[in-house]
């Protein structure tokens, strides 16, 4: 008898434990076990020459959303990034022996890419003042909240202190992105008129491509149920209502909300 009941309570603490414990997300670098130093010299190279060409430190003044200006500025300094980006790939592949790496920011822009940036620069470059003043000021101060049906399923799932915490803060993130997109293609369409389609595609491709980034980093890690229902609706190939039902009605008025936002910052172009 006393066996039998020490295996009850033992089984009992187990599953409790085990149900408490999953694995949980930290957001930052990821430290890859036995990295070669090979990878971090070209990286440091490639940061060292960015720097050195637009004045900027690239780990704090470099920003993937929006565009940076220091790449859309112009033509000139396109290739220039892009010439340094092609340096640093080329040395991981051939110094470093690494044949396959992760999307990144400048990976999509100068190898994915290159191209239809070339041929569309000069509605980034017009657009780009009204993308770094008047859709940061929109994007930096819209009014984002968690739905209550997706409040009451983190309760369900007995998510930690800090699982809420990330999911509060990439289901930011994702607002903040897919705000930046609306803002920058609606700001295309109102300057280029001529090239307004090849534009707007170029920039939903890299906003879509870094979405896809933000799911693919917690999907690896089997923590995708921190990806929020907006996050999904904004991320192509997600479905929006695969861990709550019945959400698209309020994402739609989440975007129906950005875009009058937005509308409303631009409507002297009107």
């Amino acid at each position: 008898m006393f066996n039998f009941i020490t295996f009850i309570l033992f089984a009992v603490v187990c599953i409790s434990y085990c149900h408490k414990s999953r694995g949980r997300r930290h957001f930052g670098d990821e430290y890859r076990i036995n990295t070669p130093a090979c990878d971090i010299v070209c990286e440091g190279q490639w940061k060292s020459e960015f720097h050195a060409n637009f004045h900027k430190i690239y780990d704090t003044e470099y920003f993937e959303i929006p565009l940076d200006t220091a790449i859309v500025k112009n033509r000139a300094n396109l290739k220039m990034f892009c010439s340094s980006t092609i340096q640093k790939y080329s040395c991981l592949r051939n110094e470093c022996k690494i044949q396959r790496t992760p999307w990144s920011a400048e990976k999509h822009i100068c190898v994915g890419h290159f191209d239809n940036f070339d041929r569309n620069i000069n509605c980034l470059s017009l657009t780009d003042k009204y993308v770094q003043r008047e859709c940061s000021n929109v994007c930096n101060s819209i009014k984002i909240e968690i739905s209550q049906a997706e409040i009451d399923r983190m309760a369900e799932m007995d998510f930690s202190r800090q699982e809420k915490s990330e999911f509060v803060e990439q289901n930011k993130h994702c607002n903040v992105i897919a705000c930046y997109q609306l803002c920058h293609e609606y700001i295309i369409s109102k300057v280029c008129i001529d090239s307004a389609v090849a534009a707007r595609s170029v920039v939903k491709s890299y906003y879509d491509s870094y979405l896809e980034r933000e799911y693919t980093e917690l999907n690896k890690d089997d923590q995708d149920e921190l990806y929020s229902s907006f996050c999904r609706r904004v991320t192509p190939g997600q479905d929006e209502n695969e861990f709550t039902a019945n959400m698209t009605r309020y994402n739609n008025l989440t975007l129906d909300r950005m875009k009058n936002d937005i509308r409303s910052v631009f409507s002297i172009l009107d």
